[in-house]
């Protein structure tokens, strides 16, 4: 078996308070909320890579956010901001060209099978998740883990457990190659990148509103520390300095939209090399068959690629009605050379309705 990384979690149960309407979906997703499978689905929407400036050319000049505060199971606490809903409701209203599968998903659908595949919305296990990687400790920590040099996440959607390690990187100075990937390109430009400038607008220097890149007419909305929500202004000068942050790092961003299926030819747009230590997240990824084999070939195909590489993946223990779950997610790792195993005090809780939420890690065998 490949050297696994050691990331020392332990620690009790820690309930998270997420602020306001747009609170994050709690949810198998329904088996009610997902559409049935037919032989009328649409076909899967081809995986393809976005560069970076192609996303930030249709960032609003103004973006609403929301705080959520992230409690780790050995208490750290962090406050990251994710954009609101309505937000994204009142940008899509202002574009004359909007991608027309956008809407999908700001209405009360989780999921529409291959059309929408919940990334508008904050699952509660990416919650968990993130509380996790939150006590990954100071930098030394990454060091012993052999210096991960790549994070991936499947199905990123709001991508909380990626910005909990961006805001990390940033704030450490931690050099790291971010993938991220979300089944609509919509969400990765709506709320994916919005949420990254976000979280590494909270790490400028709050104590002065007006210091570049902020100004008098544009004051650091992160000054105020006791509001839990507010608006950032996206000026030419935002953009720019977000821009430098990230070749001074330096961090690098890559985006995928589209389904995991074929795995070859995701594969063949995530960025890779032997060399490259990586470490893939996924939440909410196996709820369903067809979901939990596409998700298992390509986590699978991604860690045979590199040296050392794991997964961490939060999901529930059975998603009832839909027929994905941790059992048969731990019997596809296994048919294709990996172990999935759950992860020990992990400070999970168990979910509405008593269904059993859990973290596991994947490792090549």
């Amino acid at each position: 078996m490949a050297q696994p990384f050691s990331f020392g979690f332990s620690g009790d149960d820690i309930d998270v308070d997420v602020d306001g309407g747009d609170a994050p979906a709690f949810g198998p997703p329904a088996a009610a909320a997902t559409e049935p499978a037919s032989e009328d689905q649409p076909d899967l929407t081809p995986a393809r890579s976005h560069k970076l400036q192609e996303l930030m050319d249709s960032l609003p000049s103004k973006i609403s956010y929301s705080l959520v505060e992230i409690e780790s199971p050995k208490g750290k606490k962090l406050m990251i901001p994710r954009r609101e809903l309505f937000d994204v409701r009142l940008q899509l209203m202002a574009e004359d060209d909007a991608d027309s599968s956008a809407p999908t998903g700001l209405d009360d659908s989780d999921i529409k099978t291959n059309v929408y595949e919940g990334g508008y919305k904050s699952w509660e296990c990416s919650i968990d998740l993130a509380k996790l990687l939150l006590d990954r400790g100071p930098r030394k920590d990454i060091d012993d883990l052999c210096r991960v040099d790549h994070v991936i996440e499947l199905g990123c959607g709001t991508a909380i457990p990626t910005l909990i390690l961006f805001h990390y990187a940033l704030t450490q100075s931690l050099p790291l190659y971010f993938t991220l990937a979300d089944y609509n390109a919509s969400v990765l430009r709506l709320v994916t990148l919005p949420n990254l400038i976000l979280t590494w607008a909270s790490t400028l220097d709050s104590s002065n509103p007006t210091a570049a890149p902020f100004s008098e007419d544009s004051p650091n909305p992160f000054h105020d520390s006791e509001e839990s929500h507010g608006d950032l202004y996206i000026t030419p000068e935002l953009t720019s300095a977000f821009l430098e942050a990230l070749s001074a790092c330096p961090l690098t961003l890559s985006f995928i939209s589209g389904s995991w299926a074929p795995a070859d030819a995701f594969l063949n747009l995530t960025p890779s090399a032997e060399q490259m230590n990586t470490l893939l997240l996924g939440s909410e990824t196996i709820y369903s068959p067809s979901a939990l084999r596409a998700f298992t070939e390509t986590c699978v195909g991604l860690l045979k690629r590199v040296r050392l590489g794991k997964a961490m993946v939060a999901a529930k223990k059975f998603y009832f009605g839909v027929g994905g779950g941790v059992d048969a997610f731990k019997e596809e790792c296994a048919a294709r050379g990996a172990v999935a195993a759950e992860i020990e005090n992990s400070g999970v809780e168990m979910g509405e309705g008593g269904v059993r939420r859990c973290l596991l890690e994947v490792q090549m065998m």
